[in-house]
């Protein structure tokens, strides 16, 4: 079987490199395509399978989300390139790490968004490393211990039956890059932390008024 993975950030695909590398069992074939993440909203219909920011949930209510795979973050924070701090670059407004900033923060001063892959021009960025900023501290503040749940393989498109399928194949190469140290258990299995995560998420989301209701995935 041969299906379409649509992806934004190259360290997505870590949690599936022994999939990609023909490490693993290959009932199931990925057909990669890159997606800006600006342009994932209107792609999601058109691919078997993606790695779905959370804030994608707002727009489409019969995503299909698995257990595995989760692209899961350790720490974030804001990189401070001009201490102007009045642009602020991110790559999407629908973004999780975008969400993340303005559900933490009381930043409150007029901020433009610029959006951009290359942030050449912005007095701060979001960054998983080098920061000058903790958002993670803020998180843990919030939602205690829970993991930074980033993104998630979800589908538009496949039903339950194909997506128990895929569920096996990503866990098989999930649990190898964790024995190797090279991701979380949250991202070979979300396990209740992993979702009480994402139902933070969206408990933070509602309260600063971002979301119009309580959401709760559809997770398999």
């Amino acid at each position: 079987m041969r299906l379409s993975l649509g992806y934004v950030k190259e360290k997505e695909l870590e949690i599936i490199a022994p999939l990609l590398n023909n490490e693993t069992n290959r009932n199931i074939e990925f057909n990669l395509i890159r997606v800006k993440e600006d342009e994932l909203k209107f792609k999601l219909k058109e691919l078997d399978l993606a790695f779905i920011p959370l804030p994608l949930t707002l727009f489409y209510e019969n995503i299909r989300f698995i257990s595995n795979g989760a692209f899961v973050a350790n720490k974030i924070g804001l990189k401070i390139i001009n201490s102007r701090f009045s642009k602020l670059c991110i790559n999407s407004s629908n973004s999780t790490e975008y969400y993340l900033f303005k559900t933490l923060t009381n930043y409150k001063n007029p901020l433009e968004i610029v959006r951009s892959e290359v942030c050449n021009d912005a007095d701060v960025l979001i960054s998983y490393e080098d920061y000058d900023i903790s958002l993670d501290e803020l998180w843990r503040k919030n939602c205690g211990d829970l993991p930074l749940v980033i993104s998630l393989i979800g589908s538009l498109r496949l039903d339950e039956q194909t997506l128990s399928k895929v569920k096996v194949v990503i866990r098989e190469a999930a649990s190898l890059q964790e024995s190797r140290g090279r991701i979380s258990h949250y991202s070979k299995e979300l396990g209740l932390k992993g979702r009480q995560a994402i139902e933070c998420f969206f408990q933070l989301c509602l309260k600063r008024g971002l979301c119009r209701s309580s959401i709760s995935p559809q997770i398999l």
